[in-house]
């Protein structure tokens, strides 16, 4: 029976919330005295990675189940120029004997949803605020998995910009950690994941 396409948008924002209930807990440690700045940071870029390795996933699993007849109830207007009997079938189809794919930059997604979706939709269907969002969670990660020079200096232009934050917040675990909003307190990591939610659930809509 198929299912609506949202189950897979929630099992990703149920996912981010597991991994935020274990950054609140590892800051309860350290405002605890338990654990150091350097420990906490340390969490706040693997939660991040975790984070962003499975909004790709996401994309990735929803792209090749909407290509599976009766996989997915599809949001409107979805219409796939070509179907598959299995997942099997369709990932090997995309993947072209290639090993991998990258589905990140959004732009490899999109080019690939104009090939086997009519108009790429629902892939198509992100605003550039959307799609300029995702860059910027592409800019954290590189800055936090390359560390090259480039990569750096683009996190430094693109993310930190003009804000005015202090020497430790301006690295990106210091980043991922500083504070977004007083009222309700709300760290950076944490609304970076809530625009990951909520660009998964447009996606699936």
């Amino acid at each position: 029976m198929a299912k609506q396409a949202n189950t897979l948008s929630l099992d990703l924002i149920s996912h981010l919330r597991r991994l935020n209930s274990t950054r609140k807990k590892l800051e309860k440690l350290f405002t605890s005295g338990e654990i150091t700045r350097l420990d906490i940071e340390q969490v706040y870029i693997g939660l991040y990675l975790d984070a962003i390795v499975s909004f790709e996933r996401f994309i990735e699993q929803y792209f090749i189940s909407l290509l599976v007849a009766g996989r997915l109830i599809a949001p409107p207007n979805t219409i796939p120029r070509v179907t598959f009997a299995s997942s099997i079938v369709a990932r090997d189809v995309i993947l072209g004997g290639k090993s991998y794919v990258d589905w990140l930059p959004y732009k490899f997604t999109e080019n690939r949803a104009e090939a086997f979706f009519r108009s790429g939709l629902p892939f198509t269907s992100l605003t550039k605020a959307e799609k300029n969002t995702i860059e910027d969670f592409m800019t954290i990660r590189n800055a936090i998995a390359h560390k090259s020079g480039h990569s750096i200096k683009k996190f430094e232009t693109d993310i930190i910009g003009n804000l005015t934050l202090p020497r430790k917040e301006r690295t990106p675990s210091g980043f991922l950690r500083s504070i977004f909003r007083t009222t309700p307190m709300q760290t950076r990591y944490e609304n970076l994941i809530l625009e990951m939610a909520a660009i998964a659930q447009k996606l699936t809509s």
